[in-house]
């Protein structure tokens, strides 16, 4: 077990209309005594989210809608996904399930499932040895740099996707205890990491639409409402972030690892099982930008990019850094150790 239980106990939380206004236009970013911006990212993952449901009403997700209106935003389709007669367009290769264990090792690897190895939610052939992920990637490159996890699916600590060199890991139990009350702890611990614990790298991880996709599928009410959840725990992250000290220049992304049947569930070569999004937010982007086919794997490059750290050829990462705003600027400088 991690700490997760010392961080049950609720900590100072975003609530109230500053959690439903843009973030990249709701603060602006001001320099350091030095003249320096301190480069900072978080990135959201939320589980089995499908573009079209967000995308749908902002009713659902007035917190993500704002991101998308003031940042750039875009999809594309998993190059993977298990051949079984669904789609006549998949992929040519089936290099894997488009499930939880291939979807969020390519996000937080920055490699596809033939290299990084998970091919399914057994994770057997798992290579995180050769291929960590960024965090990992990020606080080796960088010592003193301050990363953090906070996750409601434990497999993604337990499995060893989010390596031991992270900061701190802490995860709780969505599968046990439900997504539900698992995404509130998630929420809860990570405005406080936000608050109290300096992070200059975090990953953070809901689980309740795809808990919701499964079990009433992505068109129900009960997926409408897990959506609305979550968004609310994302606003309540923006609103941690707005409450720290200037001289910080938060880049935040949000991503999903795979979509859903009409009817539930996933792991096929359907569009709608393929179909992921990528939001990304920071100061000085202009509003609903256009991403041209933003893939999971260029998350990872695009984070250490953000944090100004190279990345190294030998990782044999394909995915690419995605554009920065035209006002952003070229060197961010190395966070305080």
């Amino acid at each position: 077990m991690t700490d997760a239980d010392a961080e049950r106990t609720p900590g100072a939380e975003g609530k109230g209309p500053s959690a439903r206004l843009p973030f990249a236009r709701r603060r602006a970013v001001s320099a350091g005594p030095d003249g320096a911006r301190r480069a900072r990212v978080l990135v959201v993952g939320m589980d089995g989210l499908r573009h079209d449901r967000l995308a749908l009403s902002p009713a659902h997700a007035p917190v993500l809608h704002a991101l998308m209106a003031a940042g750039a935003h875009g999809t594309s389709l998993l190059p993977y996904g298990e051949a079984d007669g669904q789609a006549a367009d998949g992929p040519a290769t089936s290099m894997a399930y488009t499930d939880s264990g291939p979807g969020w090792s390519s996000v937080l690897t920055g490699v596809w499932p033939d290299r990084h190895g998970v091919t399914g939610n057994d994770f057997h052939g798992a290579d995180y040895g050769r291929h960590p992920d960024f965090l990992t990637r990020a606080a080796a490159a960088r010592p003193g740099l301050r990363t953090a996890a906070v996750v409601s699916w434990p497999e993604l600590v337990h499995r060893g996707t989010l390596g031991p060199a992270i900061g701190c890991r802490i995860h709780y139990d969505g599968e046990r205890d439900g997504y539900l009350a698992a995404d509130d702890l998630v929420a809860r611990t990570a405005v406080r990491r936000l608050a109290e614990h300096d992070p200059d790298l975090l990953f953070v991880y809901f689980g309740g639409t795809d808990e919701a996709g499964h079990a009433t599928g992505p068109l129900s009410p009960a997926h409408d409402a897990a959506l609305l959840a979550q968004d609310t725990h994302l606003g309540r992250l923006l609103a941690a972030i707005d409450a720290r000290r200037r001289g910080e220049r938060w880049t935040v992304v949000v991503t999903t690892d795979h979509g859903h049947l009409d009817t539930g569930g996933h792991g096929g070569d359907t569009r709608a099982e393929r179909e992921v999004f990528v939001i990304l937010a920071e100061p000085g982007a202009p509003g609903g930008t256009l991403l041209d086919t933003p893939r999971l794997i260029d998350i990872a490059p695009t984070v250490l990019d953000r944090l100004g750290i190279p990345v190294d050829p030998a990782w044999g990462w394909e995915g690419r850094v995605l554009p920065r705003p035209a006002t952003s600027p070229t060197s961010p400088t190395s966070p305080e150790k």
